[in-house]
This record gives structure tokens, sequence and C-alpha cells, in this order.
């Protein structure tokens, strides 16, 4: 499958299994490309050392154009969540470090030894993606990745500061025989769910 195309199958057959219609242009004004204070609440002090641990530059962020970031999918009415698809360019050194910052207090509806292992198992090829992408705010090589594992942080953190219920997290290694929306795959991905939505 083309890059993408696995994500948008799985948001389909998600959606299929709710009952509710993904909606994947959805935005919200606490979900922006920097962190703020305003935003973060209890869990500012805990997002500023993340950002410090992967070589964030503070100065270049704060002056860089505030825009909204795109989620996945939002699933609205009593479901009220994100789904996060994590391909395995997710599974950096960078978001394993990222790990090492999270709040006892966070509830997350994924495993994050589960995730840990996976970075184990995928960070070099993972870290080799795209190595030579930088952005503003993390500008060296391998600075794309570092920003992933940062905003990957948001999509964990926020939503349940600004009254979603947790992100759901599917990755690609758990849906790897699934390519239709079909009785088994619908099967499958509802099994899925109940072990990851309290």
């Amino acid at each position: 499958m083309a890059v993408g195309d696995k994500q948008k199958l799985i948001t389909d057959i998600v959606a299929t299994v709710l009952k509710e219609p993904a909606q994947t242009d959805i935005s919200f004004n606490w979900f922006i490309n920097k962190h703020t204070q305003e935003h973060f609440g209890k869990y500012f002090t805990t997002i500023d050392k993340i950002f410090t641990s992967l070589n964030g530059d503070k100065q270049a962020s704060q002056a860089k154009r505030t825009m909204t970031l795109d989620c996945d999918a939002y699933f609205g009415g009593q479901h009220n969540f994100i789904l996060e698809f994590d391909e395995y360019q997710h599974f950096s050194s960078a978001r394993l470090k990222s790990f090492e910052f999270y709040p006892t207090d966070l509830k997350v509806n994924f495993s994050v030894d589960q995730w840990k292992q996976l970075c184990e198992t995928h960070r070099d090829k993972a870290d080799k993606y795209r190595k030579a992408k930088t952005t503003t705010d993390f500008n060296f090589a391998g600075g794309r990745t570092a920003q992933r594992a940062y905003l990957d942080c948001f999509r964990d953190f926020l939503p349940q500061l600004h009254g979603l219920k947790p992100t759901v997290r599917i990755n690609e290694f758990e849906v790897t025989d699934i390519y239709a929306n079909n009785k088994d795959a619908c099967n499958k991905i509802e099994k899925l769910l109940k072990t990851k939505i309290a």
C-alpha cells in the first residue's frame, strides 16, 4: 500500500465498527505547533523538558508562525477521541526518549511499554527516515524526526486537558494482515479497540 493508504483504510474500518463517521479535517484551537502554558497547564513543565531533551530551539519555536495541527481523525458523539495511526517512522530514538518524561497520572489508550519496545525494535530504521529533513525549531539532521516525537506528545497530553477522551493509537504492526474493510477486518479492529478504549 502507498504511504497513507493503510491509515485511511484503518480509519474507515474504525468508523464502520464505531458506527460514527471519522472527521479528518477538524481542528482545535488548543492544538497548535508550539507548547504554551495556557494549553498545557499542569503538563507544561513536562512538555518543556521533552522539548529541551530533544534539542529543540526555544527561541526559534517562539518566533515561528503559529499554526493549528492536524490529527489523523476525530470521532465525536459518545466516543469523543482523536485516533492516531503510527507507522514505523514514529518509533524513533526521539520518541523513546520522550516516554522517559511521561507523567504517571497521564491516561493513555495504548501500552506505553509496547510502544517503547517498538521504538527499541524500529528506531534504527525510523531514525534514518528522511534524516536530512529539518524544521525551524529542530534545525539539525534528524530534526523532523525529533519534531514528530515532540508533537506526538501533544496528541497524548492535550486532548484530555481540553474535554476529550485520551487519544487512541493504533500502530501499523497491529494491523499488518488487514488489506480491506471487510467482516474479518472489522472483527479484528473491534477486538483491538476493546483493549484500548476504557
